[in-house]
């Protein structure tokens, strides 16, 4: 198993035990295998700010957006920046669930740096994309990845 980190600033250090609860409910539930991400007791880990983060489309939204990606070629659907959206709450806890990592912790690492530190347990292991997302819904700004 490999420890790896993703390392972040942050400007508010307000917002880092915040992103430091719910990073570790998150762990938790991951260890015990009972991460839901229908379940609405997530919402009670972010406030009103971190979850403005995330894409709610309605359901008009929705569809125009899945006709637009069904309409461009393979190839180009993941680069087309048109069909780029933010992660919406429900597949972020999810892609929590499914990811093939164990989460480690959530550290201050200087005054206003820090880092999520988390095992991968096979390659591939589902990516940093929803780690990102946590950081980033709390202030955090990505600066670096590191597999050691």
């Amino acid at each position: 198993m490999v420890e790896s980190r993703v390392i972040f600033t942050f400007a508010d250090p307000s917002r880092f035990g915040l992103l430091q609860r719910a990073f570790n409910a998150l762990r938790d539930a991951k260890k015990a295998d009972t991460i839901d991400a229908n379940d609405n007791l997530w919402r009670s880990y972010f406030d009103d700010d971190a979850l403005s983060h995330f894409w709610y489309p309605t359901p008009e939204e929705l569809a125009d957006w899945t006709r637009r990606w069904q309409a461009t070629p393979v190839e180009k659907r993941f680069t087309d920046p048109t069909l780029k959206t933010p992660w919406d709450f429900e597949s972020m806890i999810d892609a929590f669930r499914n990811g093939e990592y164990n989460l480690l912790r959530v550290i201050h690492t200087s005054d206003n740096t820090g880092a999520l530190q988390f095992e991968a347990l096979a390659y591939p292991y589902g990516g940093t994309g929803c780690m990102r997302a946590l950081i980033e819904c709390f202030g955090g700004i990505v600066t670096e990845e590191i597999n050691t």
